[in-house]
């Protein structure tokens, strides 16, 4: 009898087991992967030389219609649901040292519910934009992009503090910058627009945004990304 049970347990188990498998497959088919969302991102630097931002209270106003409207919710949508006051929290708080608020670059949305390496799921911010124009006769690229860490994606991070005891794994946030270019052979453009990325553990990121690690600690478990049109 004890033999019987146990088995009756082991295929309870197994069981479970392939419900959940199956599950999560249908919901990652429902989200796409963090790579495709950054080379989106990465396809859109032209909309930093277009100069038209989107407004703040747009993107929040636009979210909460898309809640309200959605009748059929997919995993996506219940997660842009459960999550909305820390998405509304981040998009109305963030900020940089170079200007008063932040601004946003998109097509589409600036977020998405994505999955990394195809099993943790990740938030992903694809839209913020620096404040700072820099030169690059007078630097180097790997110091502009060190720049626009320091001046704008680090400070936005401060912002994602109200993502706390989620089942939210990473945090992938990607920053817009320009650099003016009048070396030799440079092309013959008034600014070149980059994007710079940055993927990190949500909990590296809280605790980065509560003081308790440095940046230092934060970019050491980090990856990091640069791109601009050849």
């Amino acid at each position: 009898m004890k033999k019987f049970i146990v088995m009756a347990c082991y295929v309870l188990l197994f069981t479970a087991a392939q419900a959940q498998e199956k599950k999560r497959a249908a919901e990652g088919g429902m989200l796409p992967n963090l790579q495709s969302c950054v080379h989106t991102a990465q396809q859109n630097l032209q909309l930093y030389l277009q100069g038209q931002p989107n407004d703040v209270n747009s993107i929040v106003k636009e979210i909460e219609v898309a809640i309200d409207s959605t009748k059929t919710r997919t995993y996506s949508d219940g997660l842009r649901s459960k999550y909305f006051a820390p998405l509304r929290h981040f998009f109305l708080t963030t900020t940089n040292k170079t200007s008063v608020a932040a601004e946003f670059l998109y097509t589409g949305a600036p977020y998405a519910f994505c999955w990394y390496n195809d099993t943790a799921l990740t938030l992903y911010i694809g839209a913020v934009k620096d404040g700072e124009q820099y030169n690059l006769n007078k630097t180097t690229e790997k110091r502009v992009a060190q720049l626009a860490m320091t001046n704008c994606l680090l400070p936005s991070l401060a912002a994602l503090d109200e993502f706390k005891g989620t089942d939210i794994k990473y945090v992938a946030l990607s920053v817009y910058y320009g650099c003016k270019d009048t070396r030799e052979g440079a092309p013959k453009v008034a600014v070149v627009p980059y994007c710079l990325t940055l993927v990190a553990r949500l909990s590296d990121v809280q605790q980065y945004a509560a003081g308790l690690i440095t940046d230092k600690g934060l970019l050491a478990n980090a990856e990091v990304y640069t791109w601009s049109e050849p």
